[in-house]
This record gives structure tokens, C-alpha cells and sequence, in this order.
């Protein structure tokens, strides 16, 4: 499919913007990629209006400043901005502690840098989980959600969707057909999720032992045995431009970066099995077939299942 040029649309759509007040923080990462990254702030400052925070981090990417000055034209656009920059890679799990670590909003959103939003995505997730306390992570549909997650949340296109205005389109049409409705989540796939600042008070943020993958699985598995419920909102949709983050590199880099990821993966279940009992001979196995269920309904234990956010003021921007 086609990269999504929201930027080449004449006119911008004249659906409303969702009105955010400072409550509420979004936030997105990015380690380089900056042509799909612009396109996931267009759509973001297209759907959003108002004075919430906005959180931008570059993990360290490697294109000369291209993300950097990205987020710092940002920020000239929206003045409630926060620009880290990492002098190291820290990969998504120290992107997401950033973000969680610093943000000041009660509500906060995550959004990858390779899906866009829509009014309709941030309306109804924001609605969804103010309706109820004990939702604290939501998520919404999409095209395309990684560990071949259930039908309620990859979501069959009915038309391709090549400019904002068709985004729009659908992303209305899911959302009069589902509205703020929820569905239960077995785990928490964090490539685009809202979480409350309640759930943040009660476990903290990202496990540390966990570099990039896992860490989002884990931190929704602790929120459920703090007794708070994982969800679905099918209404809220948002395009994932799948493999974006891989396909604009020329073969030999895009080969190694999928060694790395990889790699990381199987070190990670490693870390996971370890940390939940699991005998350390398991295989890999996809998400699904991890007994979800049983290991939420273990007892919290604030020692084990609260993790200390983290100072990462060094890595603010000035200016």
C-alpha cells in the first residue's frame, strides 16, 4: 500500500477538532524516519486543538537532525511542548518511561510514529475512558496490530485509504458504527494506547528489565493485577502504516535492523519467562497463546509489580 501523504490534501478536512485542555498529554518517538513521522504529526494536529502537552522524543535517531529539527519546528507550531533528544539509543520501552516519567496530564496518549489519528480516535478514547475508572489502558482498532491480535482489533478496509480526507472518512464511519463501546484486552499491544494518570500512580511505568519489546505486555499484565481492566475501543480507529519504519531503508540496513529486533525479541521472552515463572525451555510463542488470565488474577504486590519512573530532564531540550 501506498505511504499516506496527508500534507498533499488541498484543503484540510473541516471535521471539528477534539478540544484538549492541559489534562492531557500525547506523545509520540521516533528513531529516524522523519518523512512518516511529519505525516503522524500532521494527523495529530489535525484531529487536536487546545492546550494540551505535547511530549516529542527523539531516540536517538541516526539522520543528522532530521527528527530533531522535526520536533523543535513542532514545538514552534504548538507551544505546550516538550522535545527529548537521547544521546543513545533506548529503544521504545525508554521512550515510553520518558514519556510517563514527565508527563503532566491526567490523560495520557501514546501514538507509534507510523500511525495517524483522527478527531474520532482521540474523541472516543478519551471518552471511553473517562466513563469509567477502572479502564485504565485503552486501546483502538486498526488496519494493522501487531502479535495477531483478535478481528476486534484489525480492522478490514473497505476502500484504501491514500489521503487524510479518506482517513477521515472511515474513521467516521467506525466510529457512528461503534462508538465509545469497549471490549475486553487480554494484553496490551503499546504501539498507540491511552493510560490514566491513576494507573501510573499505582504501578509506575516501564519495567526496566525489559529493553523495547515485552515491556508493554508486562506493563498492561501489572496494571490488570492492580486491578485495572485493559480494552478495546473499536470505534476509535487510526491507520497504521504497516512496515513504515522498516521499508524506507535500503535493504542491507533494513536486514540488520530486523537482525537487531529479533535478537531482542527472543532476549526479552527470556526476561519475561524468568520474571512469571515460566519454565525457562518455553519456546517463543505467539501472544495469544500466553495464559493472560491466569497471571492477572495473581495478588499486587507494590515491590514486585511497581516500577519507579525515571529522570530523564537530561535529555530535555532547551529552547
Amino acid at each position: 500500500m501506498a505511504a499516506l501523504s496527508l500534507l498533499e490534501d488541498a484543503v484540510h478536512s473541516n471535521t471539528e477538532r477534539v478540544t484538549l485542555g492541559s489534562n492531557v498529554t500525547i506523545a509520540t518517538a521516533a528513531y529516524g524516519n522523519a518523512e512518516t513521522t511529519r505525516i503522524c504529526l500532521d494527523s495529530l494536529f489535525r484531529s487536536v486543538t487546545g492546550d494540551y502537552e505535547l511530549i516529542l522524543i527523539d531516540d536517538c535517531s541516526p539522520d543528522g537532525g532530521a527528527i530533531k529539527n522535526l520536533f523543535l519546528e513542532a514545538k514552534k507550531h504548538h507551544a505546550n511542548t516538550k522535545v527529548f533528544f537521547f544521546q543513545e539509543n533506548l529503544e521504545y520501552s525508554g521512550s515510553l518511561n520518558a514519556l510517563l516519567s514527565h508527563a503532566s496530564g491526567d490523560w495520557m496518549f501514546f501514538v507509534s510514529n507510523d500511525i495517524f489519528v483522527t478527531p474520532f480516535y482521540i474523541r472516543n478514547l478519551l471518552a471511553a475512558a473517562q466513563s469509567n475508572s477502572k479502564l485504565g489502558i485503552l486501546r483502538g482498532s486498526s488496519n494493522f496490530v501487531d502479535n495477531g491480535k483478535l478481528p476486534t482489533h484489525n480492522i478490514q478496509l473497505r476502500s484504501p485509504i491514500n489521503s487524510y480526507a479518506a482517513l477521515v472518512n472511515f474513521g467516521e464511519q467506525m466510529a457512528r458504527e461503534h462508538g465509545p463501546a469497549v471490549l475486553p484486552d487480554p494484553f496490551l499491544v503499546g504501539d498507540a494506547f491511552l493510560v490514566s494518570r491513576a494507573v501510573i500512580d499505582k504501578i509506575g511505568t516501564f519495567d526496566p528489565l525489559f529493553f523495547g519489546y515485552f515491556a508493554d505486555p508486562d506493563f498492561g499484565l501489572r496494571a490488570q493485577i492492580a486491578g485495572f481492566e485493559l480494552c478495546v475501543v473499536r470505534g476509535a480507529f487510526a491507520y497504521h502504516q504497516q512496515d513504515a519504519n522498516f521499508g524506507y531503508l535500503p535493504k542491507e540496513q533494513r536486514d540488520a535492523k530486523l537482525s537487531r529486533r529479533w535478537a531482542r525479541v527472543y532476549e526479552n521472552w527470556a526476561r519475561f519467562k524468568m520474571k512469571y515463572g515460566f519454565p525457562v525451555s518455553l519456546p517463543y510463542q505467539v501472544f495469544m497463546s500466553i495464559p493472560w488470565a491466569q497471571l492477572a488474577s495473581s495478588p499486587f504486590d507494590r515491590d514486585k509489580h511497581y516500577s519507579t519512573p525515571g529522570d530523564y530532564s537530561r535529555f530535555l531540550v532547551q529552547g
